[in-house]
């Protein structure tokens, strides 16, 4: 299923361009009539052989209802701009084709509509003009196709280019998160409560049990209908009308939201990328503004970053809005003026909900560093601003598919922009700052627990926990009733009783040490290396182990041997601490690589 949606300035034939598509009116208010001018969206379709059917969407041209004019346009697939061949390109032509490209729309058709009322050589005109102002836009190479809605010139060549268009559409992003922004609420009588939106992201079906945003109620779908044809399931792209049980009409309005996978976050205070319009580039700080996302409307303070933020150019800022909303990272809006009469920009949505204070300080630095254009980039942004986050969150808090979603991670990851650890992902900063901040803590003070590390690093507990966790694998650490020495405050009254004991029986066979082979104990032999890795116990060949005493007095007896000679065999250096040629050989050998020692032939010399 597609979506075909209308755009363009006021009187410029929209309405009736659909009619001629469809033979359907979509001006359906008593007012529209009278007044000859759409004022709420509206909606038709039409059926292609041998392709299926198309929904249309009619929105109004009027700048007074731009609001309708974004709850219409937000979900389709392809746009028509249409373009009166008597005025040329107006300003909510201007307006609405800068709708189309801040939400994404990813192709569009530009309809030059009341060829009747000229002649060849204006159709050329107007499609010079059109070209001029696509030139420089994605747009570039849409097609342009002349009609009449008044003779039918032209409205068979559009069907076939709209199936053309709608043909090469990308593929939608494998998902199975369905929702719909409601655009339209009614309760016909003896039915209950209605409503109707574009689905998105999923299927619903029969008896689905799915929540409605943001009074989070839990109902079930009782029925589904399509343009008046029941169906058991909606697919995505579709016109959906939803009848709902255990929900009165009047706890449903525009702007909610039914989804069966909650991945909204609700919230008042997000990070978003904008864009603005060439004429708003002047904006101040903590301006109000209003956000339209979806179908809803809501008002919002734009906060920047930034005091030297160049306007011609895509930038970060913070909305706080007055009321909570419910968005997803990645989600298209568009800003305007306070009651939605002027376009000022649009934007996407970075990171909803509250960042925690100590994590804002990166926004200024992240600003200039992360794009957060693509979706990959946003799932990064978020990492970044977070400086870390569970795997599990991620998936749950964006519209893919836990599949696509593993693939923006995994290139993530082989580009070395994040770290991975368990179930724990880390943005690279973050990390290397965290684990110094728990290395310092550790020395600077004797013996603190998990809580105390924490604490006096700054890093959350959990991430705290997971680090320590590494920081034991490289560092020499040693753990005792829940507290973490280092090398340097480690003494042997601070050792478990485990280790001590190890250390008691090594001094105990003086030369003969312990050899590591015949340590059967897979503990033991754990204990036994991290004794090393303190320097309480000294290994030889990585096998013959010593007490550092016993081997700091053997060391210092064959040095003393030089004295009063300038080389040592192996036999003296052997009578002088009485040890056997099976140990005497890795001793020797262990001072020479300390540098103490040098051989020559059969001789030690000074090193």
């Amino acid at each position: 299923m597609y979506i075909v949606g209308t755009s363009g300035h006021i009187d410029h034939g929209k309405t009736s361009l659909i009619r001629a598509l469809t033979g359907v009116d979509c001006d359906r208010l008593p007012e529209e009539k009278e007044r000859e001018m759409t004022i709420d969206i509206g909606f038709a379709s039409m059926d292609y052989p041998k392709f299926g059917t198309v929904s249309i969407i009619d929105v109004p041209g009027h700048e007074r209802f731009i609001r309708n004019m974004v709850a219409g346009a937000w979900g389709v697939d392809l746009a028509l701009l249409v373009i009166a061949l008597d005025d040329g390109w107006m300003l909510q032509t201007e307006d609405h084709f800068r709708v189309l490209q801040l939400l994404g729309i990813e192709r569009i058709i530009i309809v030059i509509n009341k060829i009747d009322l000229g002649d060849d050589e204006m159709i050329e005109m107007v499609k010079d003009e059109v070209r001029e102002r696509l030139e420089l836009t994605k747009y570039n190479e849409a097609d342009i196709v002349p009609v009449s809605s008044k003779t039918g010139d032209g409205i068979d060549n559009l069907k076939e280019v709209i199936v053309a268009n709608l043909r090469k559409l990308s593929k939608a992003p494998d998902a199975d998160k369905p929702y719909l922004f409601i655009d339209r609420v009614f309760s016909p009588r003896g039915v209950g409560a209605v409503i109707t939106g574009t689905l998105k992201n999923g299927v619903f079906t029969d008896n689905d049990s799915v929540t409605v945003l943001p009074i989070k109620r839990e109902v079930k779908i009782k029925k589904i209908e399509s343009h008046y044809k029941e169906l058991q399931e909606g697919v995505p792209s579709q016109r959906t009308a939803l009848n709902l049980s255990n929900i009165n009409k009047d706890e449903l309005k525009r702007g909610d939201i039914i989804c069966r996978t909650n991945f909204f976050t609700e919230t008042d205070d997000i990070i978003a990328r904008i864009a603005l319009m060439a004429d708003h580039r002047k904006i101040k700080n903590n301006t109000y503004v209003e956000i339209l996302a979806g179908t809803d409307a809501v008002k919002a303070k734009l906060i920047m970053f930034n005091d030297d933020e160049n306007f011609e150019e895509e930038f970060l800022v913070r909305l706080r809005f007055d009321d909570k909303t419910n968005l997803y990272p990645g989600e298209s809006f568009i800003l305007t003026t306070p009651g939605g009469y002027r376009i000022i920009g649009g934007g996407t949505v970075v990171v909803p909900g509250y960042i925690p204070a100590d994590h804002k300080r990166n926004l200024k630095t992240l600003n200039k560093t992360l794009k957060a254009g693509s979706l990959s980039e946003i799932v990064l942004f978020n990492i970044a601003v977070n400086g870390s986050m569970k795997r599990d969150r991620i998936f749950s808090f964006l519209p893919g598919s836990k599949k696509s979603i593993e693939r923006f991670i995994l290139e993530l990851e082989d580009a070395k922009k994040i770290l991975i650890i368990g179930d724990i992902i880390f943005y690279p900063q973050f990390h290397s700052d965290s684990t110094l901040a728990i290395k310092k803590t550790l020395v600077d003070m004797l013996g603190p627990n998990m809580k105390e590390i924490s604490d006096k690093s700054g890093v959350d507990f959990d991430i705290c926990s997971i680090l320590m966790k590494s920081i034991q694998k490289e560092e020499t650490l040693i753990e005792k009733d829940g507290r973490y020495f280092t090398r340097e405050s480690v003494t042997e009254d601070t050792l478990p009783d485990s280790k001590k004991k190890i250390l008691e029986m090594v001094k105990r066979n003086a030369g003969e040490g312990i050899e590591l082979d015949k340590v059967k104990d897979d503990i033991q032999k754990k204990e036994i290396g991290d004794l090393i890795k303190l320097n309480f116990l000294i290994s030889l060949d990585g096998n013959i182990i010593y007490h550092k005493e016993i081997y700091e007095m053997m060391k210092k007896n064959i040095l003393e041997l030089f004295d009063t000679r300038d080389k040592v065999t192996v036999s003296e250096a052997k009578d002088a601490v009485n040890l056997s040629r099976k140990y005497i050989i890795p001793l020797l050998n262990r001072i020479e690589n300390e540098g103490l020692l040098k051989r020559l032939g059969d001789f030690r010399m000074k090193g």
